[in-house]
């Protein structure tokens, strides 16, 4: 039986019959006359990781690209054009790409050997524009050993501009020691042209002070000329670790000179980073791989072996990590921060033209200990999502007559916080707060006190409480803060609105204005702590006869018990068994302890 129904595509005729020839194939011109604006050119295989800045789509890439396009006999590749690609010892595969005006030249820590196979010393850009220059930098991990897919680099300089900067995979780090003078002085990013968008991996730095190393600087714009662009700064985490390795005993002293310095000359749009803290004090792969303790040779890194942590503890050998600028609109940090500052000088809280002009935003998603953000204007919103200030190690009351908080036992020193040490562990000052957010950096496990309801079936019963939200921390602010969630303990901390802490650093008299706190929620405890606003306490010791309250107000609950143990809190005042903690105001709304107040004056 025939088959009568017609192909829709094409009519009766033109089917095939018996006898008949092939069917014609079509030419294979539009292929093989493939040109760069056709939009059917065949794909060109190229090894090398090139993306597109805007797009984010892979770029092939050639080697003929690679030839030094002004030395036409050149045999080989160049370090010097739009794309510049080198291979490590360890076979990781670098490139750095321009796109728009200009090109980069790139040098590694052994220039005289004709390769790009070791770490990089410096990456130039020449001839870039600061609105249409994109830079960009990629890894592709070694194939034949196991590597973390990152390279270093020791400096990057422009001094034109330029749009965009981002290094995937790059860590900014001391590869080439100076041949005198101060090591590190010739290490880190000098964008003196600035740069709208920067992100690149990590910074590595380990200062040795036995060879007198200096800080690692990011420097963008020139003090000269203002910015003309607010710089979008994204990396991933800051080590900053200082040690000695001349010395023979544990260092003790804090650092409190800047070793990594990220200078803005104007306002920083975003910043956002994972942490900045110190190194980790040894390497779990090599404990892995060897039963032996591992050396610490601070000529290749700063890891310490396991037995050598005792020798790296957090407050000693925590660099400080310094950030300056006009002003900042967003600031995140996604762990924790550890000795780190945000002013518009290397060292805040000096006076009134110290701090930044405005702080929209700050959110730390970790634990902040010794962070101290000087602000000479008004923070939008604060977060501790972690707390505010480490409380692992410190003393409840005077540090010469009690004893060590239980809960710490057990912990090696060198994991204990800046407040273990009688330091503060953090300080925020601004003009206004708009919003206050602080978690708990800890949980503290409670059993019930009657002994018939402290087991359950022989296993002990334990309800998981919030710990300490703040640890001898100093929260000031010459006007009113607003929206306040504070979940946890205050532990010897200074909650002061109505305080102006540059005039009080000065000698002056710090309380000047009217204020208000509120609506202030907590649930937790007052531990030899203060929320007061615009109150002057009478010989240094709030609730005391004498005491002055001003035009200030609190409207808000406490869901805990105030304590005093005998202390001082950040700004001198002390307490007593029986007072000197509590909130204090002319006005109080709520449940905010103690119930009496001084008469206004």
């Amino acid at each position: 039986m025939r088959f009568i129904r017609r192909r829709p595509d094409r009519p009766h005729p033109a089917r095939p019959r018996l006898g008949s020839g092939l069917e014609q194939l079509e030419r294979r011109e539009l292929l093989s006359s493939a040109t760069t604006s056709n939009p059917f050119q065949p794909w060109v295989p190229s090894e090398l990781p090139v993306q597109n800045p805007i797009t984010g789509q892979p770029v092939a890439v050639s080697e003929a690209q690679l030839i030094n396009p002004n030395n036409p006999q050149s045999p080989g590749l160049s370090n010097e054009g739009k794309v510049v690609t080198g291979t490590d010892r360890q076979g990781d595969i670098w490139t750095i790409t321009v796109h728009g005006p200009g090109f980069a030249i790139v040098t590694d820590s052994t220039p005289n050997d004709g390769s790009l196979d070791d770490s990089i010393d410096t990456i130039q850009l020449v001839g870039t524009d600061l609105k249409h220059t994109y830079v960009t930098g990629n890894v592709l991990a070694s194939d034949r050993v196991p590597t973390d897919g990152t390279v270093q680099f020791n400096k990057l300089v422009d001094v034109n501009g330029v749009k965009s900067v981002i290094l995937n995979g790059f860590t900014l780090t001391q590869t080439v020691t100076p041949p005198s003078g101060v090591n590190n002085s010739n290490t880190g990013i000098f964008l003196y042209g600035g740069v709208q968008t920067l992100q690149f991996h990590d910074i590595l730095a380990a200062i040795n002070q036995a060879t007198n190393d200096g800080p690692i600087n990011i420097i963008i714009g020139n003090s000269t000329t203002p910015l003309t662009v607010q710089p979008v700064i994204k990396l991933d985490s800051i080590f900053n670790t200082v040690f000695n390795s001349d010395a023979a005993t544990v260092p003790t002293s804090p650092q409190t000179t800047g070793t990594v310095n990220l200078i803005v000359n104007g306002q920083i749009k975003s910043l956002s980073y994972i942490s900045s803290t110190q190194h980790a004090p040894f390497d779990p792969a090599q404990a892995v791989n060897s039963m032996e303790p591992q050396t610490y040779n601070p000529t290749d890194s700063p890891i310490a072996g396991a037995g050598e942590q005792f020798a790296f503890p957090i407050v000693s050998t925590t660099g400080r990590t310094s950030v300056q600028a006009t002003a900042i609109g967003r600031l995140h940090v996604g762990g924790s921060a550890v000795n780190t500052t945000y002013s518009r000088s290397a060292t805040p809280f000096q006076n009134g033209l110290s701090g930044l002009s405005h702080l929209g935003s700050a959110s730390f998603g970790g634990n902040a200990d010794a962070v101290g953000i000087d602000v000479n204007g008004k923070i939008g919103k604060l977060n501790f999502k972690r707390g505010l200030g480490n409380p692992t190690g410190s003393n409840i009351g005077p540090p010469a007559t009690s004893n060590q908080n239980a809960t710490t036992l057990g912990q090696p020193s060198s994991s204990y916080g800046f407040p273990a040490s009688g330091l503060l562990g953090g300080q925020v000052t601004a003009t206004h707060i708009g919003k206050l957010h602080i978690g708990p950096a800890n949980t503290q496990l409670l059993t019930p006190t009657n002994p018939h309801y402290a087991s359950r079936l022989g296993e002990p019963v334990f309800v998981a409480e919030p710990g300490n939200a703040t640890t001898n921390a100093l929260i000031t602010s010459s006007g009113s803060i607003s929206k306040t969630s504070i979940t946890g303990n205050n532990q010897n901390t200074n909650i002061t609105s109505g305080f102006d802490y540059p005039s009080y650093a000065a000698g002056l008299q710090g309380t000047r204005a009217a204020s208000k706190i509120g609506p202030l929620h907590q649930h937790g405890g007052l531990i030899d702590s203060v929320t007061s606003a615009t109150y002057r306490p009478a010989n240094k010791e709030f609730g005391s006869p004498g005491d002055v309250a001003g035009p200030g107000k609190i409207k808000g609950n406490l869901k805990g018990n105030i304590f005093s143990t005998g202390t001082t809190d950040p700004l001198g005042n002390v307490t007593s068994p029986n007072e000197g903690t509590g909130f204090f105001a002319r006005r109080k709304k709520g449940h905010l302890p103690p119930p009496t107040t001084p008469q206004a004056i």
